[in-house]
Parts: structure tokens; C-alpha cells; sequence
């Protein structure tokens, strides 16, 4: 049951081992967040590498995993417009979607000849989606800076019956294609925009082109929600600043200026006079109650700049931060989130952002109900307790011992008789004299034999010793 209704105001960051969609859906999504952290980026041996978490409308944070690969929210990993189905590339098949409702899967098997499919845009209805299809075989070539070329293109598939239909078809290196600007429907879902190399098209659903143009290497489609709510103008941004070769403080000096196109004829025109965008990139999400274009700025990592040429202005690898920002027509900017410092990717479901339900109640995660994966988590803190719970085992039980008792010295005169009676504590009495012996133990006058010992008065024999 929706209980926020709203996209939250404020975000934490999921628990390392927080709960999987499959184990327990958490329903239709306020909000899908990727970045780093133990709770956004695992390691594949002990966790899984590749996070998302999906914020409910019930306010639970629920985990999709995707073991091996960094998962970046609104490019490898799309919400349909309702929030209730997720699209990725990540899991079986060429593309699979998730039911955010009960967990279930569904994969698709894309073209006969397909590659690896990669979500684009869902069409306003739910029921289609534009993936990129990436094929690395056969080699077609080499650019300028070495790398392979393939076959890319633009495929639209239709989810009820698994059909695809191929929209458009370019010659490059997958890496250097911005996905943010790849594709956007019109609000009717019968036509899209799509970008080929630096060439915007108008396309109905066969693929036909309707017009195309050129819009140079610094003008882009702003994002798969470019297109005005009335159907009538195309949002693109113009870059102002680095665009090759660029270090961190370069790629965050950057400067994005909102421009024009007539939808129905693809020449300039005239809009609404949205502010400039300062940060590595920009992405139009849509458009809230028919006037703000909701956009996501996008800030660098401050840890690298163009170093590769596999490199994207919206990527997981590339961002550092990411803003959501409401651009008004009279030039003003609205904070809509700033979520923690390690969320790099954010997606939005159309039906919250086009009815402007943004600013809810701020939203935490709850530890439990808990993957496995929390015992291992948990022993760091479990270990030092358990030895001082050990050492307070052992004093308690060194206490209730007490000193050892030692039994006291049995009296001689109660030991058996022949037995050795203890020793003395007090020295022996001195002899005492003796017939042999006198006072000194020796042999002289007052110890001698004679008349003096047998026959005096004291000693002889007389009335009473007779």
C-alpha cells in the first residue's frame, strides 16, 4: 500500500545486508538510488558489486543485486512510469524486467541477431520500452583512438508480446554515446526522438524518419523527458566549457544552456527560458505539472577526469554526485533532493514527477528483515564483545572460587602410633646432667667417680637407704 505517495525529501543509505526485492517486494518505487558504499557497492566475493536500491512508496528500501557489474539508476537500470517495473540489462536474457509488486522476473530475448540490450526509455504508457542493442561481433573497424567499431542500435520492444523492431543503426565504439541523450517519446507515445552519432530524428514507432538534423558535437537531447508536456517543443542543452581531455575542476566548471527544437519540423525555436546548469552533465526527466523540467545534475569524481576514452557523462564511473533539481521558467532553481554524499545515479517514476509530488516525508532504512550476509557484517563488533564477555566469564569465576583452603596440622599426640610427629616450632630443651655426664657434659672432679657418688652421706648407705 502507497503510504508516502511522494518522492521523499530526504534519503539515507541502505544496510549492507538489506532485504532483496525478491525475498520481500516492497511494491510500486518513489525512488531507485545507485552509488558507493557498503550499501550501494558490495564486493563480488563476499556480497555482490552491482546495487540498487529501490525506495518503496511504504517507505522500505529494498535491494536489487547485480553480482559483477556496477549498476547505475536510470542507465543500466530504469523504472517504467508508474514505478511498479524495473528494466535492466543486467540479469538474464538481453533484457529483463522486474515486478517490483511480487519479485517475479521476465526475460527478453531482443533481436534474432542482438547483442547485449542496455534501457533507454520507457514510451509514456508502460508498455514498450528503447533499449540499446550492443553488438561486439562482427569488428567493423577502428576510430581515431583505436577502439573497436561495432554495429549500434536503437531497438524497440514491446513487452506484452516480446517483439522488437530495429529504429535506428550506427557504426561506432559503444563507449563514447551519451545514454542520456540516446531517446525520448512524445507524450502520446506514437513518435520519438532518437540520436545517432551527433543527428537528432523524429521517428514514428516503424523506425521511419520524419526529419533529422545535425546538431554539431556540443549540442545534445537533454534526456528522455526533453520533449514538452504539450508535444510540441524538443529540450536540448548546449555545452559550455571542456569537452575532451578534461581534468575533475574542468569537467565540474561546465556550463549546460537550455535550446529549442519545433517537434514538428526540427528547426529552433523559441521555449521556455529555463536556467543554466552548472556540473559535469545535465538529464531532463520530465516535466513537473506541466511547467518545471525536472533535471539531474550530475557532479564528477573528484578521483578522475577524461582519463579513458570509455568514458560517459552520466556513467557510474564518471560521477562523483548527483542533485535533483526542478528548472522553472522564470530562470529560478529548486533543490528537489540532495541525497547522501555517495549516491551517483537516481531515477524517478513519471507518474510522482509529472503530478509534482515531490518533498515527502523524510525516509530511513529499517535493519531487518535482514539477508545472511548480516553474520558476516556483524563480526567486527561481535568479536571484540566476545572477548571481553570471556574475560568477564573468568573473574567472575575466579571470584566465586576463593583462596584455597589449607587443611590445618593434625596433633601429634592424635597420629598413629610409630608416626613422625610434625616438626618443632621451638627449639629442643637443653640436656640435662646425667650420671656420666655433668653440668657441662664433661669427666672432671664434679663429675667423677668415687666416695663422693657411692658411699657419702647423701648417697651411702644409712638408716633410710639400707
Amino acid at each position: 500500500m502507497d503510504v508516502f505517495r511522494e518522492v521523499p525529501g530526504r534519503i539515507g543509505l541502505p544496510y549492507m545486508w538489506q532485504a532483496t526485492v525478491d525475498r520481500d517486494p516492497p511494491g510500486p518505487a518513489a525512488l531507485l538510488v545507485a552509488g558507493g558504499g557498503l550499501g550501494l557497492r558490495g564486493i563480488d566475493l563476499l556480497d555482490h558489486e552491482g546495487k540498487v536500491a529501490v525506495i518503496g512508496r511504504d517507505g522500505r528500501y529494498r535491494m536489487l543485486l547485480h553480482g559483477g557489474a556496477e549498476s547505475s539508476a536510470g542507465e543500466d537500470v530504469q523504472l517504467s512510469p508508474d514505478g511498479r517495473y524495473v528494466a535492466d540489462a543486467l540479469g538474464d536474457g538481453w533484457l529483463e524486467t522486474t515486478d517490483l509488486t511480487d519479485g517475479s522476473h521476465r526475460a527478453y530475448d531482443g533481436p534474432p541477431d542482438g547483442g547485449g540490450g542496455l534501457p533507454v526509455t520507457w514510451a509514456p504508457d508502460g508498455r514498450s520500452i528503447v533499449a540499446l542493442d550492443n553488438r561486439y561481433e562482427p569488428v567493423l573497424g577502428r576510430d581515431a583512438d583505436g577502439q573497436d567499431i561495432y554495429s549500434i542500435r536503437l531497438v524497440l520492444l514491446d513487452l506484452d508480446s516480446g517483439a522488437t523492431r530495429v529504429l535506428a543503426e550506427e557504426r561506432s565504439d559503444r563507449w563514447p554515446v551519451r545514454t542520456a541523450s540516446l531517446a525520448a517519446f512524445t507524450p502520446d507515445g506514437a513518435r520519438l526522438l532518437t540520436t545517432v552519432g551527433d543527428t537528432v530524428s523524429l521517428r514514428d514507432r516503424t523506425g521511419r524518419a520524419l526529419w533529422s538534423r545535425r546538431l554539431g558535437p556540443r549540442r545534445v537531447l537533454a534526456g528522455s523527458g526533453a520533449v514538452s508536456p504539450d508535444g510540441a517543443r524538443v529540450a536540448t542543452v548546449e555545452l559550455d566549457g571542456c569537452r575532451t581531455g578534461c581534468s575533475a575542476g574542468e569537467l565540474g566548471a561546465r556550463t549546460w544552456r537550455f535550446g529549442w527544437l519545433d517537434t514538428a519540423t526540427g528547426r529552433d525555436t523559441t521555449g521556455p527560458a529555463l536556467p543554466p546548469v552548472r556540473g559535469q552533465a545535465v538529464r531532463a526527466l520530465g516535466w513537473r505539472t506541466g511547467t518545471d523540467l525536472v533535471a539531474l545534475r550530475y557532479e564528477p569524481n573528484p578521483q578522475d577526469g577524461m582519463d579513458t576514452v570509455e568514458w560517459n557523462d552520466t556513467g557510474w564511473w564518471e560521477t562523483g554526485h548527483v542533485q535533483l533539481l526542478a528548472l522553472r521558467p522564470d530562470g529560478g532553481t529548486e533543490l528537489l533532493l540532495d541525497p547522501p554524499a555517495e549516491v551517483c545515479a537516481l531515477d524517478v517514476p513519471r507518474d510522482l514527477l509529472a503530478a509534482g509530488r515531490f518533498g515527502g516525508p523524510a525516509v530511513r532504512a529499517r535493519p531487518f528483515p535482514a539477508r545472511p550476509i548480516i553474520v558476516l557484517a556483524a563480526v567486527p563488533f561481535l568479536l571484540p564483545l566476545g572477548v571481553v564477555a570471556l574475560v568477564l566469564l573468568l573473574w567472575r569465576g575466579h571470584r566465586r572460587r576463593g583462596p584455597v583452603a589449607v587443611p590445618a596440622p593434625v596433633p601429634h599426640w592424635q597420629l598413629p602410633v610409630g608416626s613422625v610427629p610434625p616438626p618443632r616450632r621451638t627449639p629442643p630443651d637443653p640436656p640435662w646432667p646425667s650420671a656420666e655426664t655433668g653440668p657441662t657434659g664433661g669427666t672432671g672432679p664434679s663429675a667423677g667417680t668415687g666416695s663422693s657418688v657411692g658411699s657419702g652421706p647423701s648417697a651411702g648407705a644409712g638408716p633410710g637407704g639400707g
